[in-house]
């Protein structure tokens, strides 16, 4: 399958709203993810400047230990606002 086929499958598959995305998935919205979860900011920073590079089905945190409840590959990172969340790590 061409990567443009694949693609519109993936967009045409989002659009039907079929599944809940899990922790860590990219979402546009917190209707997109599981229940408990939602589709919150991801912080990424370039020395005092943060950006939002996307959003992800996640929750706020406190510290890494609150992440738990996600998997073993999240911890707690800080976002471009006040809360922190839990951000899926490699392993």
């Amino acid at each position: 399958m061409s990567h443009l086929h694949s693609l519109l499958l993936a967009v045409a598959l989002a659009g039907c709203g079929t599944t809940a995305l899990p922790a860590g998935a990219r979402c546009t919205a917190t209707v997109d993810c599981e229940t408990d979860l939602s589709c919150l900011d991801l912080g990424q920073f370039s020395g005092s400047v943060c950006t939002v590079p996307g959003k992800t089905c996640t929750t706020t945190c406190t510290d890494d230990a609150s992440c738990a409840p996600l998997g073993a590959n999240f911890k707690c990172f800080a976002t471009c606002g006040t809360d922190k969340v839990c951000a899926m790590v490699a392993l």
